[in-house]
């Protein structure tokens, strides 16, 4: 008979001793890396990846287009154009028409001008006849309301909702008028040489509020400017004849001056450049001298520019563009060779160079994007939907281009 042997069973302490004294090993991952570790690493790389094209696209400069669309078109020699709201405002003294780039039509009017000059804000657009009678006021979807002066117009300027400013001059006396939409009068007034000058450019701020006028007087053979600032709300009308402002400058003429971005008035001097702000009293913000002779301005919203002659060391006259933000900030000041009849700055904030049929480009770091010789005479042209893509309005077509 088989003996049984008697086993000792572990106690507990027993069991708590044997996983004390064999504790489970971990291997080691030399690839191992901590998920921070892990994600900062990837914020670097799409931090490197998007400054690389940002300076590619920077420094990249172009020299040939190809043309994706054309559309013919069959406009007069006296056409103009404009953007707006996206598409094309074309005017001319038999009547102005809105349509989009490829020539569909929005809206058109037709009247009878001889200087006809136009004037935009937002969803509006004034047109009117210089030394003549005419205005018409257009929305984006048509023709609003027109209006006849009895008095020849020097200027007309337009706000958001459509309210018009008119100065008119004749036998020395200039007059302010201000309509709404509906060409109901608002204001009116007059100014008279022996007391102010005569007003030489107008601005009106987008809410309407606010009218700027810059006047040139002449008194005992000296010259002298006066920014007047009025205002229309119920702070101005505490004011002597709304007049909230007033800024005198000795021999100096201001032939320009705006509302831009956040209705900050902006003047353009014939040695300098004068940014207020804005608040009631219209306070200077910034003063920026030009360098040489100035022969050129342009500005949009968020950007001012102007050309100048300047003098070189070796004596040598020399054009120069500078670019300045609304804070006065320069972002460009070089030289510049090209010749050229017109400048503006796009809506995309790059400067446009025309001369005839040849177009500069330039963008914000002063660099020549694209330069080309077209084979027809270039009136206008206006970014498209990517940075490589330009509507060009030409003698008989406009394209959509992009450059290569």
């Amino acid at each position: 008979m088989e003996e049984f042997k008697i086993i000792k069973l572990p106690q507990k302490e027993d069991e708590e001793q044997e996983v004390q004294e064999a504790p489970i090993e971990r291997k080691v991952d030399d690839d191992y890396q901590p998920p921070r570790k892990r994600f900062i690493f990837l914020i670097l790389l799409i931090l490197i990846v998007i400054v690389a094209i940002f300076v590619i696209k920077i420094f990249s400069t172009y020299e040939d287009y190809e043309a994706e669309k054309t559309w013919e078109r069959s406009d007069s020699a006296e056409c103009a154009y404009s953007s707006f709201n996206d598409n094309l405002i074309k005017y001319s003294p038999d009547g102005v028409s809105y349509t989009s780039y490829d020539g569909s039509l929005i809206w058109n009017y037709t009247y009878d001008m001889v200087n006809p000059n136009i004037d935009i804000c937002q969803d509006y657009v004034v047109v009117y006849d210089k030394k003549g009678n005419e205005v018409d006021i257009f929305s984006t979807k048509g023709f609003v309301q027109s209006i006849t002066t009895n008095t020849p117009i020097v200027e007309a300027k337009v706000a958001k909702q459509g309210t018009i400013a008119i100065l008119l001059q004749e036998n020395n006396i200039s007059y302010i008028q201000m309509y709404d939409k509906d060409a109901k009068l608002l204001v009116s007034g007059e100014i008279h040489p022996e007391n102010k000058g005569f007003p030489v450019s107008m601005a009106l701020s987008s809410d309407a509020t606010r009218l700027l006028l810059s006047i040139v007087n002449v008194n005992s053979g000296e010259l002298s400017s006066e920014l007047v600032f009025y205002d229309f709300t119920d702070d101005g009308k505490e004011e002597e004849d709304n007049i909230v402002a007033s800024h005198t400058y000795l021999g100096t003429i201001i032939p320009k001056v705006d509302f831009v971005k956040n209705d900050k008035a902006i003047a353009f001097c014939d040695s300098k450049i004068i940014i207020f702000n804005n608040n009631l009293n219209a306070t200077v913000a910034k003063e920026i001298s030009v360098e040489g002779q100035m022969k050129s301005i342009f500005y949009n919203d968020t950007h001012f520019g102007y050309i100048s002659e300047t003098e070189t060391e070796t004596g040598e006259v020399v054009n120069e563009l500078n670019v300045y933000n609304l804070y006065g900030f320069r972002w460009i000041s070089k030289e510049i060779t090209e010749s050229y009849d017109n400048v503006e700055i796009l809506d995309n904030n790059e400067i446009f160079l025309l001369n005839d049929n040849t177009v500069t480009i330039y963008n914000l770091q002063g660099i020549a994007k694209f330069t080309y010789d077209f084979d027809e005479i270039v009136y206008k042209v206006a970014p498209g939907s990517s940075s490589r893509r330009y509507y060009l309005i030409e003698e008989t077509k406009t394209e959509e281009i992009y450059i290569k």
